[in-house]
């Protein structure tokens, strides 16, 4: 697995595209984004948000978000990807076809509606382009 290495990572893109990532997950996930209807689609209270282990879902975040991040980098740096376009395209598509499709997979065991599902499933492809389109500017 030669291609597994850390070299030519662009480190400052990497960090620029974690809080690129968290800007758009507070707006996708506030009131003002898709909070409520992703609320009432899984089912969750006012109360039951209220009593959330919310330090333990952004450190869960936070740890689930650099991994990816830097499997993306990764990618990019293998694949000889080397502009900020086909970043964000390889971005999106893995975006969508990995963690869209663990969202499909996991979310349908778990009776959870699609309008769930699908917000998730946006919000990680959106994600994961904006991610590319960033660290391709660096590659």
């Amino acid at each position: 697995m030669e291609w597994l290495t850390f070299e030519g990572i662009p480190w400052l893109g990497v960090g620029l595209a974690f809080l690129a990532t968290f800007v758009l997950g507070w707006f996708w996930y506030s009131p003002q984004g898709f909070f409520k209807p992703w609320q009432r689609a899984v089912g969750f209270t006012d109360e039951q948000m209220k009593d959330a282990r919310m330090g333990l879902a952004f450190g869960q975040m936070v740890l689930g978000n650099v991994l990816g991040l830097l499997l993306l980098s990764v990618l990019l740096v293998a694949l000889g990807i080397d502009s900020w376009g086909a970043a964000a395209l390889t971005g999106a598509l893995l975006g969508f076809a990995f963690r869209g499709g663990a969202h499909l997979l996991h979310d349908g065991f778990a009776i959870r509606g699609p309008v769930a599902t699908w917000i998730d499933i946006a919000h990680d492809t959106l994600a994961l382009a904006i991610s590319g389109l960033i660290i391709g500017l660096f590659l």
